[in-house]
Parts: structure tokens; C-alpha cells; sequence
């Protein structure tokens, strides 16, 4: 397998990074996924292997940098280079004013959502440098409350704000060695993290009544995004953040 065709996905056995792993191995890309949910990362491995698609799970709670270490560690040992990653993992935290927001809860956002990330990049950059690839592309997902704040989500706002910020720096930094890094911002999408969320109707009323599409997203519209910028045809854009959210933000 080439390594210009070689994928790892943070978060890519569901929501937004399972379309982005499908996306990728239609286009022939060797995907690597890194997820904390064993279960449904091994069965998404042998679903896919069994359709013939080239795929490998790795079990990972990504706010480990020793895990997270581990993991590139493995690829290299395996000869394994990717030129590509994404970085889909994170979670949503619960609702709450900042003078009660639970300390743990703060700490765990922070961890997943950005020093996560962080992890990821850091060990990418490292084998890429290592292994001296031609090219190399680098997506974090953020969110549209990477550049936008709300109340009672600030350790959300706080952790994505930081991404789409890494992210830039990434672009700056990396072009030299011609490594691109962007960031997409999702608005609501139809994911399992959300699903609790749509189930309220009079907070899906607000929400729709702010989005000009008038309709959440589908993940795999968000992957279109994300193929995009990881590949060739994106060769000239690198320190961007890119919002899907039907024009909430234009509002």
C-alpha cells in the first residue's frame, strides 16, 4: 500500500469519523481508526474487511498521550505511514452556568475535545517528519463554538476555540515541509452524540429557527468537507476553518 493513500481517523467508529472512515476507503485510502469503543471498532474492522476494503482498528482512549503514543509507535513499527489524519474524536459536555460547571467535567472536556487532539497531532507530525513524506494533511473537526460562544457551554466553546487555534498555528508551522492542516466546523449534525439533543422538540425548534437550511446535516456531508481538504485538490489551502452549519454562522 502506498503510503500517500494511508489514513488514521481519531473518533472514526461513529458519528461524523465513521462517514469519514467510509469516505475514504471508497477512495482507496488504507484507513487506520483509533477509538475508545472496542465493540464497535472490532465489528466495524471485520464488517468492512469482509467487504473487501483495507482497515484496521486500533483501541485507544485518545486523552492518553501514553495510549495515544502507542499507537503511532505501532505504526511505525508495522512501517506504516500515513500521510493523512483526522481528527473526529470528542464529546459534547452537558449544560451548565461556569460557577457550577463540575471541575471534573471542565477536565475532561479539555482533555478529549483538545489535548486529544494535541496527542494526535504531535505523534503524526513526529513519524511524517520521521519517515520525511512528500506531502501531508492534517483535518480537526472543531465546531461551529470554535469561533462562536453560548451560554452554559463554556468548557465546549473553551476546548474547540483551542483546536481551531492549534490548528492555524499547525498551518503556519508545517507548510514549509508542505503539511496542510485545517479545521471544519460541523453546526448540528445527525450523530449519536446529538441524538438526546433532537429529541427535544421545542430546543430543535430554536435551533432550526437559526439555521437558514432550516435542517440539521447529514455526517457524511461533513466528510465531503473533510476529503476535500485532506486531498490533493485542496493543495493550497492549509491554516483555515471551515464551517458546515447551513448558514448559522452568516446570521
Amino acid at each position: 500500500m502506498n503510503q500517500e493513500n494511508i489514513v488514521v481517523i481519531t473518533g472514526g467508529a461513529s458519528g461524523i469519523g465513521l462517514s469519514s472512515t467510509n469516505r475514504f476507503l471508497k477512495e482507496g485510502y488504507e484507513v487506520i481508526i483509533i477509538d475508545i469503543d472496542k465493540k464497535a471498532g472490532k465489528k466495524l474492522e471485520k464488517d468492512l474487511k469482509s467487504k473487501g476494503y483495507t482497515l484496521i482498528f486500533k483501541h485507544c482512549n485518545i486523552s492518553s498521550y501514553q495510549q495515544v503514543k502507542e499507537v503511532f509507535k505501532s505504526l511505525k513499527n508495522d512501517n506504516k505511514t500515513p500521510n493523512v489524519l483526522v481528527n473526529s474524536a470528542g464529546i459534547s459536555p452537558g449544560l451548565n452556568m461556569l460557577h457550577k460547571y463540575p471541575v471534573d467535567e471542565w477536565h475532561k472536556a479539555i482533555e478529549i475535545n483538545l489535548n486529544g487532539t494535541f496527542y494526535s497531532c504531535r505523534e503524526f507530525l513526529k513519524l511524517a517528519i520521521n519517515k520525511k513524506i512528500k506531502s501531508g494533511a492534517i483535518v480537526n473537526v472543531a465546531s461551529i463554538m470554535g469561533v462562536r460562544a453560548s451560554g452554559a457551554q463554556a468548557s465546549y466553546a473553551a476546548s474547540k476555540h483551542a483546536v481551531v487555534g492549534l490548528t492555524k498555528s499547525i498551518g503556519i508551522e508545517y507548510a514549509p515541509l508542505n503539511i496542510r492542516a485545517n479545521a471544519v466546523g460541523p453546526g448540528v449534525i445527525d450523530t449519536p452524540m446529538n441524538t438526546e439533543l433532537m429529541k427535544d422538540e421545542k430546543i430543535m425548534q430554536f435551533l432550526l429557527s437559526r439555521i437558514p437550511n432550516n435542517r440539521v446535516a447529514t455526517p457524511d456531508e461533513v466528510a465531503n468537507l473533510i476529503f476535500f481538504l485532506a486531498s490533493p485538490e485542496a493543495s493550497y489551502i492549509t491554516g483555515s476553518y471551515y464551517p458546515v452549519d447551513g448558514g448559522y454562522l452568516a446570521t
